[in-house]
């Protein structure tokens, strides 16, 4: 037996653990209804579910004992202050942990931390429990100052962590030693720490060669100074780390499999190493990889890395220049799709003029999410329902049976009783909910629905009178979750089912007016073969690949301005439907003379959108929106440099985890929203951080597109093409060149934070140098509630007292819910 020991300095945490298994139980409550309005704005609210109250009634005051179960596994922190085993399982469970270690001190003392978590801990000193807490505070992190007392010598540190998983479960602890002095702590593994330690350098030095990839190997690179014995590196693809950590997959009848991968490394000075073929992948999409090693061929140390993979490849493939056509060539395009997928068997039906044995497979493959009530539940079931009315002929009757049996049982609202944790609440959700209830009262009009007791009749009246107010608000306001190239598909669904299968006229004339305003907001903000802009909510993987989201296929089969892609949730709705969205053209920038302003507002928040847009590259932001606030998924600036997807973008990391659960997360949306200005090609963002916070903002850079890359003092100057973008840091910045995030990040530190971007390109400046040198000799100044940035070119815009001013004028932004865009020579 050994001992892996570590040093904790003042303000940072204990996040060195030995643990027991990880214990998940499904959560059985009583079915009960409940009443909350739909949320209609983007950001998160704290619902308090009928079965998330039982648990803590049960749970709350109920007294744990330390365990006698073994600590069998390490935890591996890396870049993560947490021990947290953060994930996502789509029906209630509950999840528990015991956690241990070890400090020593010279002298019985008391020693302070902070404590946070969204769940409940226990920890108990030498046997005797010190620490109770039970914030359970649902994703939403609670912090509490505490005191451990020590004795001299030895201390045996155990805590204890449980939830309720709903859904998405932040599940962690953290704990801050907020002391004046070093402390020390160890614990007991059974090899030898040393190696251990190269282990975790060796895959703390990891990253990969780009965030997507289409073709080729997946490429690592690494720190081959860490190697030393370590002579094989194993990777797991797509493991749950709460439902399925281990065993995944057999290879035949009797043999597990442990890992999905295993690659020799070869002694070499080669500092980087090339994986599985992209082709024997199977998902498209963010995909997640366990990467890691064994050492003294008994432990597994493993850290989790992300990355996209797009294994549809079309480039070869010709596509009608006929919108109609084009959409029969997209379908055939997704029927090729190997995944069992409810929107293959839908494009299948469509051209095959019948529902066969293939097409059931397909269809039926999203049974067991609906019959089981699992989150998203609804994104399957009124596509579903539209698909039965739209080919209600083809159907085999014994699948009629089996659709209606799923129709008639389902949870269509929460004045239902049921003990599920499907997300009612936000726009999307709730429209869809809408769809199915209204779809499936008018299908099955004589029938007793077995969950509300209501006839079909009954729910088909509730659905069309739901659907009727979400669309008055809707058609008023927006979106609350503007521009999301995440919900804006999801919103689709509902539109694209309503329009080819509502049984009354003025609902498929309001799903028509929903559609013409989102193809509308897609087409203003359409920019490097997708939507590149500001997004009421987004997640890690749309901001890395966004050529690989629905946008941006729904784009190419429009315009054929997108990237064909297989997300197909609308997208096959959209091809097997007769709708053309309207004339757009104005909103296209096809020229290098040319510059599209567009400004409008969405959502009862009156979030204020602004965009400029020319062939060379796109700057968009929320103009103060939610400024110095703790902030959530929304995206509140973006960049776009060229033709080919290039986003570049400046946020608040809301965690440590360089791709983790949370949200905000640690590249998408923010952990304190800053204030932003534009005018046209000029953005000034301030940052005001609070604590308990991330002490850095940070540029994502996606390097492997870039062409060139200065660093100059405070001002960094990327090159794309003939795309030309400047970045200035109040507060200096530093280029990340070692671990994950190597090369594709720029970070500058500190609470206050002033930042300058402009972009231009070849057309308006002569040369990148031409460009580089007017920014160097531009003054930048900053006083206390004022600052500006003077150059010959734009003249002077300054920042006094959070509002901007162009050579003295206030810039007003006056917009209104219609788009107002404004064509200017460049």
């Amino acid at each position: 037996m050994y001992l892996y020991t570590y040093k904790v300095q003042p303000n940072q945490p204990i996040n060195r653990w030995i643990h027991t298994d990880l214990k998940i139980e499904p959560y059985q409550s009583t079915k009960a209804s409940f009443d909350h309005p739909v949320n209609i704005t983007e950001e998160y609210v704290q619902i308090v579910y009928p079965g998330r109250q039982q648990f803590l009634d049960e749970r709350k005051n109920e007294e744990i004992q330390i365990t006698d179960s073994p600590f069998e596994n390490i935890y591996f922190p890396f870049e993560n202050r947490r021990f947290e085993f953060s994930a996502f399982i789509p029906t209630p469970h509950l999840l528990s942990v015991y956690g241990k270690t070890y400090l020593t001190s010279q002298h019985e003392e008391i020693l302070p931390f902070t404590l946070s978590t969204c769940g409940r801990v226990e920890i108990w000193v030498n046997n005797r429990k010190q620490v109770s807490w039970t914030p359970y505070t649902r994703n939403q992190v609670s912090h509490k100052q505490i005191q451990l007392t020590l004795e001299k010598g030895i201390n045996e540190i155990v805590l204890y962590m449980d939830d309720l998983a709903e859904r998405d479960v932040n599940y962690f602890m953290e704990l801050k030693y907020t002391g004046q002095t070093e402390i020390e702590g160890y614990f007991p593994v059974n090899v030898a720490p040393e190696k251990m330690k190269k282990a975790e350098a060796l895959l703390t030095s990891l990253y990969f060669s780009k965030d997507l990839y289409h073709s080729g190997n997946l490429e690592i690179y690494l720190d081959r100074e860490n190697i030393d014995e370590i002579q094989q590196l194993f990777v797991n693809v797509n493991r749950n780390k709460l439902l399925n950590p281990v065993l995944v997959k057999q290879s035949d009848e009797n043999t597990p499999l442990k890992y999905d991968y295993t690659y020799t490394i070869e002694p070499s000075n080669l500092s980087h190493l090339s994986l599985m073929p992209i082709s024997s992948l199977s998902s498209n999409g963010l995909t997640y990889f366990d990467i890691g090693v064994v050492v003294e061929g008994e432990m597994d140390i493993s850290r989790r890395m992300v990355a996209s993979v797009f294994t549809k490849d079309y480039s070869s493939r010709s596509f009608s220049d006929d919108l109609s056509q084009r959409k029969m060539d997209a379908l055939k395009f997704f029927t090729e799709s190997d995944t069992l997928d409810l929107n293959v068997g839908i494009a299948m039906t469509h051209l095959n003029g019948k529902v066969d044995t293939k097409a059931i497979q397909h269809i039926t493959s999203v049974f067991d999410e609906i019959e089981n009530k699992g989150d998203c539940a609804d994104f399957r079931l009124a596509p579903l329902l539209g698909y039965t009315i739209k080919y209600k002929d083809m159907i085999p009757n014994e699948f009629h049976r089996e659709i209606e049996e799923l129709a008639i049982n389902f949870r269509y609202w929460i004045d239902e009783p049921g003990n599920d944790v499907m997300w009612y609440f936000s726009e999307n959700h709730a429209l869809l909910f809408h769809v199915s209830q209204y779809f499936a009262g008018h299908l099955y009009a004589e029938k007793q629905f077995t969950v509300s007791g209501r006839t079909g009749k009954e729910q088909y009246e509730k659905g069309k009178e739901r659907l009727e107010e979400w669309f008055e608000v809707f058609l008023k306001y927006g979106y609350s979750e503007w521009n999301s190239t995440t919900y804006l598909p999801i919103d689709l669904i509902g539109f694209f089912s309503l329009y080819d299968s509502a049984p009354d006229q003025h609902i498929r004339e309001l799903a028509k007016k929903s559609l013409d305003l989102t193809f509308k907001i897609i087409a203003v903000n359409l920019h490097g073969k997708t939507m590149s802009t500001t997004y009421g909510r987004v997640y890690e993987h749309d901001l890395k690949a966004m050529e690989l989201g629905e946008i941006a296929n729904l784009s190419y089969i429009t315009w054929k301005k997108g990237n064909l892609n297989t997300a197909m949730r609308s997208s096959a709705l959209f091809c097997i439907s007769d709708y053309i969205p309207p004339r757009l053209d104005e909103y296209f920038v096809e020229e290098d003379s040319k510059a599209l302003v567009t400004q409008y507002m969405q959502g009862i928040k009156k979030v204020y959108t602004y965009n400029y847009k020319t062939k060379n590259y796109c700057m968009s932001s929320a103009i103060n929106f939610n400024a110095f606030q703790k902030g959530h998924q929304q995206h509140t600036m973006n960049l776009s440099l060229g033709q080919d997807n290039t986003q570049i973008w400046l946020n608040h990391p809301g965690e440590t985890v360089f791709s983790g659960e949370n949200r905000p997360s640690f590249w998408a949306g923010n952990g304190i929203s800053p204030n932003i200005r534009q005018y046209k090609n000029y953005m000034l963002l301030e940052y005001r951080l609070k604590e308990p916070f991330v002490p850095f903002i940070h540029v994502y850079l996606p390097f492997w597109k870039l062409d060139e890359i200065i660093e100059s003092d405070n001002w960094l100057f990327v090159r794309k093409d003939k795309t030309y973008l400047a970045i200035y840091f109040s507060e200096g910045y530093e280029r990340i060149m070692e671990g994950a995030v190597a090369f594709r990040e720029v970070r500058s530190y500190g609470a206050e934070h002033k930042v300058f971007v402009t972009c231009s390109s070849e057309y308006e400046h002569q040369s990148f140098h031409e460009f580089v040198n007017e920014q160097l000799q531009s003054i930048i100044e900053i006083k206390d509630n004022e600052w500006f940035y003077r150059c010959n070119r734009v003249g002077t815009l300054a920042m006094i007292d959070d509002e901007l001013y162009l050579n003295h004028q206030k810039v007003e932004y006056n917009a209104g819910y219609e788009v107002e865009d404004e064509l200017l020579e460049l």
